[in-house]
């Protein structure tokens, strides 16, 4: 197939024009398999995720009709799929439940607004702000997400009834209520659970589809790979029983579970997800919409950004991620879904190492998993409503449990124990006061990290010999000089016990490391110079770069010197080496008139 070279600009937006080149038979067959496995995971997770957010199942399967469809054109990472997930419904259903003008219409205006953000943050290339909120506060905010969202689900898996939205809130009724829980729901969950773990646990025994090539004559090889195939599709698996046992009981006027709503038959139609919405006599504009959703327009779309690009990257496979096209990418599906329900949806960690595993090539896969999406919605949706709650609860508690950053946790002690700090205030503040606050105070305390190290760079002193047997202090930063660190710079050399302890007369600033300095750092220097001429000290600046050469130049024109290699270095010390005891000795002559005596300060005095 032939293709016309296109300007780079449309073929980094549409990544399709790339790939689609090389697309063959073979890759075709590992999507359509990846395909299929995403959408047997998904479907029972989308459900469940729907009742996350507060919504009908439905709006799960809707919301999952078309991300994998759209990323196909817009993504360029294989093994992700956007669809719903636990944090993103977790933050809808903290923003939406509350509205007064229905939470379907808030998640859905949501899940607009997320797209035209996102849209906008790839379209200005800001994938770069990613990169200023670090990996202590991410794994923070995701291991407080999945104990906030573990926890919301302990009333289902009990089957208890009670309202409660924060972590604190949930396990304070929990308590209150747990004399209220249902039998047979608490042991349909706790089995289900049990279960889906053990399953999970099955993939180490068995070996993905097209792993590696086909022995016809090993026997064991087609049972690895069933094993893992079970293991994988173990959502589904636990779903359609439970479905089945509860469809039974009920044909013998049995329901010993708490069901889930009706599900309604069909796909979702095509609406306006801006329009005034009608509540009672009152008329609801969408300024008032996004008035009362509030943070959740902006908090929403960080999230779906930072999870899209840190999934992107973990599957990078070493190549480099466009973070701007990825925001694009989640954008248009964000943007295009809102049309048809859709709230608001991203990639998912647990999804694209399914697919991972399941030997995917290409997005096209998405496609696949969107044609099994529509297939439900067309011939599956009167028998969602026998899937028991409790099986939910369980599904989502064991998706988002491993999403507890406990290793990561271990790592961040052994190579650096500072960073704990904004990892713990980040997962206190995240419980406590919930997720959007935790995440915006996580991201304070990582500016302020940041705002510290550049104001408190670390400065080395030390006493060198050099190979003529001349001393110098030696000053070395080891970073750049800016206005916020530069006083600092000048106290804690001028302060320093290395400095005012050691005979030593020239002072060596060595400038090797600074790459880049402004014009209130200048002016320190300067006074740098002025205060070591003060104590009979001579400052050097040594190997500086040559923009930071200029600058000092035009500061501190006549009065500065510079070495700029080893060789001038050694100059300058022989020069002051030698000039140091006969200026001293021809004037104590002069004065004195006679000759020299040994001690010259004395003498002068008297």
């Amino acid at each position: 197939m032939m293709f016309v070279d296109l300007p780079d600009i449309i073929k980094r937006g549409f990544p399709i024009l790339s790939w689609s080149k090389s697309y063959n038979v073979d890759k075709a067959v590992a999507d359509l398999v990846a395909g299929i496995t995403i959408g047997l995971t998904l479907i029972p997770q989308c459900i469940a995720y729907a009742s996350l957010a507060g919504l009908a199942p439905q709006y799960g399967l809707y919301s999952s009709l078309f991300g994998g469809i759209i990323y196909v054109a817009f993504g360029s990472v294989p093994e992700l799929n956007i669809a719903p997930t636990a944090l993103l419904s977790l933050l809808t259903f903290s923003f939406t439940n509350d509205v007064t003008f229905g939470n379907v219409h808030a998640a859905v205006l949501l899940c607009f607004l997320s797209g035209i953000i996102e849209l906008l943050c790839g379209g200005l290339h800001l994938g770069f702000l990613v990169d200023f909120v670090s990996t202590p506060v991410v794994a923070a905010f995701t291991s407080a997400g999945a104990l906030t969202i573990a926890s919301s689900q302990m009333k289902n898996l009990l089957g208890l009834k009670f309202s409660a939205n924060s972590f604190t809130s949930v396990w304070t009724n929990v308590f209150y209520h747990i004399t209220e829980t249902r039998k047979w729901d608490a042991l349909l969950g706790i089995f289900c659970c049990v279960v889906l773990l053990s399953m999970r646990k099955l993939k180490d025994f068995g070996s993905p589809p097209l792993d590696g090539p086909q022995d016809e004559k090993s026997r064991s090889s087609g049972v690895k790979k069933l094993i893992w195939f079970c293991s994988v599709a173990r959502n589904a698996f636990v779903v359609i029983t439970c479905a089945a046992t509860a469809y039974l009981l009920s044909e013998h006027n049995m329901a010993p579970f708490s069901l889930t709503s009706r599900v309604p038959e069909g796909l979702p139609s095509f609406t306006v997800p801006v329009g005034e919405v009608h509540v009672g006599n009152a008329t609801v504009t969408v300024v008032d919409m996004m008035k009362e959703v509030g943070a959740g327009i902006f908090v929403i779309p960080f999230v779906a950004i930072l999870g899209n690009v840190a999934i992107a990257k973990a599957f990078a496979q070493g190549k480099v991620i466009d973070a701007s096209q990825e925001m694009i990418a989640v954008g248009m599906c964000n943007l295009i879904g809102s049309f048809f329900g859709s709230y608001p949806v991203n990639a998912s960690f647990s999804r694209a190492a399914v697919s991972n595993a399941s030997g995917v090539k290409t997005p096209l896969a998405g496609i696949y998993t969107g044609v099994i999406v529509l297939l439900a919605l067309t011939f599956l949706t009167p028998y969602f409503s026998y899937i028991p709650k409790p099986t939910l609860a369980a599904v989502i508690i064991c998706a988002v449990i491993f999403m507890v950053e406990v290793p990561l946790t271990k790592m961040i002690w052994e190579i650096n124990k500072i960073d704990l700090v904004p990892f713990f205030v980040t997962l206190i503040c995240c419980l406590m006061l919930g997720i959007e606050i935790g995440i915006l105070i996580g991201v304070c305390v990582d500016i302020i990290f940041v705002l510290y190290r550049t104001a408190r760079p670390k400065i080395l002193i030390d006493k060198v010999e050099n190979d003529s047997g001349a001393s110098y202090i030696k000053v070395t930063p080891t970073s750049a000089i800016l206005f916020p660190s530069a006083e600092y710079v000048r106290e804690r050399v001028m302060q320093s016990k290395d400095t005012q302890g050691v005979s030593c007369k020239v002072v060596v600033f060595d400038c090797q490391r600074i790459n880049q300095i402004d014009f209130t750092a200048a002016k320190c220097l300067l006074a740098f110079i002025s205060d070591f001429k003060k104590v009979g000290r001579e400052l050097v600046f040594y190997r500086p770069k040559k923009s930071v050469a200029k600058i000092i130049t035009k500061i501190a024109e006549g009065v500065v010197k510079m070495a700029e290699t080893d060789t001038d270095l050694s100059e300058i010390l022989k020069e002051h080496q030698q000039a140091k005891a006969p200026t001293t000795n021809v004037e104590i002559d002069i004065e004195n008139k006679e000759k020299p005596v040994e001690n010259p300060t004395v003498t002068n005095l008297e």
